[in-house]
């Protein structure tokens, strides 16, 4: 099936996918519209996802939590340090104006940010990113693509970087209530203090995402789904949007999961720029690569 008609609509954190049963993703012949109404039925759908809510508050400031921070750009997100102490990745729309620009100026992170403290402000520069989001409108390739790296002014101190995963789909769906999230959710603490989700699982891979069950709500975009092993917390993937049934017709049916950007779609841009700032090569950090 062509591409060109599967379209995901953006909205804060959340997007509306086209028609689609479970776990199989059938796409709209025409875009689903949308309303205010609409808007307030995907929040509260979502917020009805699982009648258990796990999540708890943690010491941000402390590890493996140090290396998450708030992220501003275009909207409140989430965002985690990844291989050198200077690099963030976050999701792609979380820089994206309202007219589809993107914005590379006035992007700060907060790591460790707790209740109006943390470990620094920091100034960010965008190096590369996926693919030109679109709040209008989001095509398969630009939701598989809804990824960002960013470039911090220094380098906070006492800080590990979280590793990338290499996992294959079917390792990290083996792995049920193994994937940790934590994020800045509007909806604990006011985004105030981090809150994670200790026990999510990788449901599903379609278009190219990871469909995953771990509590989300706005300011959760880029958060980072951590996998531990024997050396740590490896990030797996990067939390972008919520995904909805819809019917026929457009009408929102249900929630189905939420979605993130697999871990290897920017593991070769940041591994590369992680080696630029090891010295490894030659430190051209003025021009961004996207």
């Amino acid at each position: 099936m062509p591409k060109s008609i599967r379209t995901l609509l953006p909205i804060g954190c959340f997007a509306i996918v086209g028609a689609m049963m479970l776990s199989v993703i059938v796409a709209a012949k025409e875009p689903i519209g949308v309303g205010a109404q609409l808007v307030n039925q995907e929040i509260e759908t979502s917020s009805e996802a699982s009648s258990a809510d796990a999540r708890r508050i943690v010491d941000a400031r402390l590890p493996p939590y140090s290396a998450v921070g708030r992220f501003r750009g275009t909207m409140l997100c989430t965002a985690a340090i990844v291989l050198h102490p200077r690099i963030i990745i976050t999701a792609g729309h979380c820089i994206t104006e309202r007219d589809g620009t993107t914005r590379k100026s006035n992007l700060f992170f907060q790591p460790g940010f707790q209740v109006g403290t943390d470990l620094g402000l920091f100034k960010a520069k965008v190096r590369a990113v996926g693919s030109k989001q679109n709040f209008k409108r989001q095509s398969v390739y630009d939701a598989a693509q809804d990824w960002v790296i960013l470039v911090l002014d220094r380098a906070p101190k006492g800080v590990e970087p979280f590793r990338l995963g290499d996992h294959p789909v079917e390792a990290l769906k083996s792995r049920q209530q193994q994937i940790v999230m934590p994020s800045y959710s509007i909806d604990i603490g006011n985004a105030e203090v981090l809150s994670v989700d200790p026990n999510c699982s990788i449901r599903d891979f379609v278009w190219d995402v990871l469909i995953h069950d771990c509590r989300a709500q706005f300011g959760s975009s880029g958060a980072p789904l951590l996998m531990r092993d024997r050396l740590g917390y490896a990030v797996v993937g990067t939390h972008t949007g919520s995904m909805f049934a819809s019917d026929d017709q457009g009408h929102v049916a249900k929630f189905v999961g939420n979605r993130a950007v697999g871990s290897w779609m920017f593991a070769d841009p940041a591994l590369e720029l992680s080696r630029q700032l090891n010295g490894e090569v030659s430190q051209d950090l003025v021009s961004p690569i996207y």
